[in-house]
């Protein structure tokens, strides 16, 4: 296996590109474990980790562009993003892990229990994937095809996350769940962005994780959200309406009744506090 430590976007992509089976690596915490238990074997890594355009939270004019080489500490203690994209990031691993570790690697993992995945799809958030032949933007909800499975073609980096204004503007909140306080998988998680016009609910977005083959956004549970009164919010026909959406199975980390049981919890959770209540 070959390394290659990239300066800049074009110089990733041609490495990306010369050679079938090359996969960029920033911060590597999950990629190091797949390459130690024999999953993979790319004959080509290509750092992007210390390429500048790929780093840093910066202001556009259409909102908030994210580089995907950014840590996952950085996410997490950012006061400009969205509550429940700060609020999953810090959910992730330990210290450590999230000092190292990227939120570009965290998308490109595509495991549904990721913590910024349902995030940004609640966020409604848009992924940019550069290769040698142009760019192409992905709504997030899009990008994920299955377990550990994305949009991205062969050659292709993740070069830019964008979050629109105007769920900047909103009120989100994230709730997961695991086997113990910290340092934990999620079982569960769960993202609500909520925009709030003279205390009525104009537009939800919700989202779930570990709940479905890929990061699922509950669009009936969405549905029943939008023109209510956030002030004494009845929440039951959403999870109701939630609980019919998601289809978890049984794996080593719970069990399909557990998943459905816990899911109306951290909506609940999440839904009141994006609600403000």
């Amino acid at each position: 296996m070959e390394y290659r430590v990239a300066a800049t976007v074009e110089e990733a992509l041609a490495l990306l590109g010369g050679r079938d089976g090359s996969r960029p690596v920033a911060g590597g915490t999950d990629l190091a474990v797949v390459l130690a238990d024999g999953l993979a074997a790319p004959p080509l890594l290509v750092d992007v980790a210390g390429i500048p355009a790929l780093r840093g939270v910066r202001r556009t004019a259409d909102g908030i562009a994210i580089g995907p080489a950014t840590t996952i500490a950085e996410i997490a203690a950012r006061p400009d993003l969205p509550a429940c994209l700060c609020q999953g990031a810090r959910a992730i691993g330990s210290p450590q892990i999230r000092n190292l570790a990227t939120v570009g690697g965290n998308v490109c993992n595509a495991s549904p229990c990721g913590d910024t995945l349902s995030p940004l799809v609640a966020l409604d958030a848009a992924f940019v994937l550069a290769s040698r032949s142009g760019t192409r933007t992905v709504p997030a909800e899009q990008f994920f095809v299955g377990p550990k499975k994305t949009v991205l073609r062969p050659g292709e980096l993740l070069v830019e996350i964008r979050i629109a204004p105007a769920r900047l503007a909103g009120r989100s909140a994230f709730r997961m769940i695991g086997k113990r306080n910290g340092q934990v998988i999620s079982q569960v998680n769960a993202a609500v962005w909520l925009a709030l016009e003279g205390g009525v609910i104009r537009e939800a977005r919700v989202a779930v994780g570990s709940v479905a083959p890929v990061p699922l956004r509950l669009k009936a549970a969405e549905a029943l959200l939008a023109g209510r009164s956030a002030r004494g919010l009845d929440v039951e026909p959403v999870l109701a309406r939630a609980d019919a959406e998601i289809a978890p199975i049984s794996d080593v980390r719970a069990s399909l009744e557990y998943r459905r049981l816990v899911t109306g919890s951290l909506l609940r959770d999440a839904l009141l506090e994006a609600a403000g209540i």
